[in-house]
C-alpha cells in the first residue's frame, strides 16, 4: 500500500517464530492507529532455503530468517517496472554477500570450538 505521498511501507519482523507471531499482533494494532488500516496487507516470498540454512535450519521449509527475507523482498521488488531504475538487485546481492560471510564466520567459529557445523537432528524414540 501507499499514502499520498507514494511511499511504500514494508516491515521485516526480526524475532524468534513465537515473538514474530506476538510482534504482528501488535504491529497490526498500531497499523490502525497510525495509518487507520484495518487490516495490514501482508505478501508472501519465493525465498527458498538461505546460506544460514545449513547452519541454523527454519522449523519449514516456507520459514526463513529475516536476512534471507530481505533479499526475497528486494530481489522481487527489482522484477517491478516502478523499480528497475533503483537497482534493488545490487542491493539484494550486497545483503547476500555479507549473509555468506558471516555464516562463514559462524562456520569458522564453531569448528575453532570443536562444535558441529550442522544442528543435530533430534530423533524421538518410542518408549513402548
Amino acid at each position: 500500500m501507499t499514502n499520498g505521498d507514494k511511499t511504500l511501507n514494508f516491515i521485516l519482523i526480526d524475532g524468534t517464530w513465537s515473538n514474530s507471531n506476538a510482534m504482528f499482533s501488535r504491529l497490526k494494532e498500531q497499523a490502525k492507529s497510525i495509518w487507520g488500516a484495518e487490516d495490514l496487507p501482508c505478501i508472501s516470498l519465493a525465498t527458498g532455503a538461505s546460506a544460514m540454512h545449513k547452519l541454523r535450519p527454519q522449523p519449514s521449509w516456507d520459514r526463513t530468517c529475516t536476512a534471507a527475507a530481505a533479499i526475497g523482498l528486494l530481489s522481487e521488488l527489482q522484477l517491478l517496472p516502478e523499480f528497475t531504475s533503483y537497482g534493488l538487485d545490487k542491493q539484494a546481492e550486497a545483503v547476500e554477500d555479507a549473509l555468506v560471510a558471516l555464516l562463514e564466520a559462524l562456520t569458522t567459529r564453531r569448528l575453532r570450538m570443536g562444535r558441529s557445523i550442522t544442528r543435530k537432528v533430534r530423533h524421538c524414540r518410542d518408549i513402548c
